[in-house]
């Protein structure tokens, strides 16, 4: 039987020409231009949704609904609370300079334990105010407090911590983080830092707020590239409590 298809909506086709998504995804993603622009059509369709912003008593039921989809997206951790849902973990596997961040782990390994199953060459450090150890080979432990260099006290900015890592020129290609709520003064920390310095997924429970606060949250993801391809309900914390994945794309995309 011959399929017809309407001048207005080609067959996708995947084909070897994917400079459109390889510019637009900085380097992440190779797609065919027919593929990726559905994705950008999806995206337009469910951002106008998500900037109405519905009230609503259970915030997320009417709010921030995941905008971009991985095709390969992979739940790394231990199941339930604790682990994380990660884009397209393969294509880290060609990354000869792979950097994860893990932050707020509360001495619970099994998310970096299994990336370095996957990864066994990716560089991993891990960040807690209390203090813990990693296992043997898996990764490297800081015992830091996350804020903005002066609120919480004594706490450290993402800028100083890169700094002091000797990471302010490498690409931090996953932030994992569940720090109870910190994520509304440390968010705004790391996109005062250079472009080059945002990491490129941001994996995390946000915690819940006032609406508007949650809501600026948001905003201050999107405005910076940021799509949602992920997000789940954290049963064991409440309702009000979700897991959200955010991969960063260039500023083409959303034009």
């Amino acid at each position: 039987m011959l399929l017809f298809y309407p001048r207005s909506l080609p067959p996708l086709i995947i084909g070897n020409n994917c400079s459109r998504s390889l510019i637009e995804s900085d380097n992440f993603i190779c797609e065919s231009d027919n593929l990726w622009n559905e994705r950008k059509i999806l995206y337009q369709i469910q951002d106008k949704l998500n900037m109405q912003k519905r009230p609503h008593a259970l915030f997320y039921l009417t709010n921030w609904q995941p905008n971009f989809h991985c095709s390969h997206a992979r739940r790394i951790g231990k199941m339930g609370d604790g682990g994380k849902w990660i884009c397209d973990l393969f294509r880290l596997k060609t990354r000869p300079n792979c950097l994860i961040y893990s932050a707020g782990s509360r001495g619970d390994f099994s998310f970096e334990t299994q990336m370095k199953q996957f990864l066994p060459n990716c560089e991993m450090h891990t960040f807690d105010m209390n203090l813990y150890k990693c296992p043997n080979g898996v990764c490297v432990f800081h015992q830091i407090k996350l804020g903005n260099g002066t609120f919480p006290q004594g706490s450290k900015s993402w800028q100083m911590i890169i700094e002091a890592l000797g990471h302010k020129n490498r690409l931090i290609d996953a932030l994992k983080i569940d720090i109870e709520g910190g994520e509304y003064v440390f968010f705004p920390s790391i996109f005062k830092t250079s472009k080059n310095s945002f990491p490129r997924q941001i994996l995390a429970e946000i915690h819940p707020r006032h609406t508007h606060e949650m809501h600026a949250l948001f905003e201050l993801l999107r405005t910076n590239n940021y799509v949602i391809f992920n997000r789940e309900p954290n049963l064991l914390a409440g309702p009000r409590y979700f897991e959200y994945a955010f991969l960063k794309l260039n500023s083409q995309f959303f034009q």
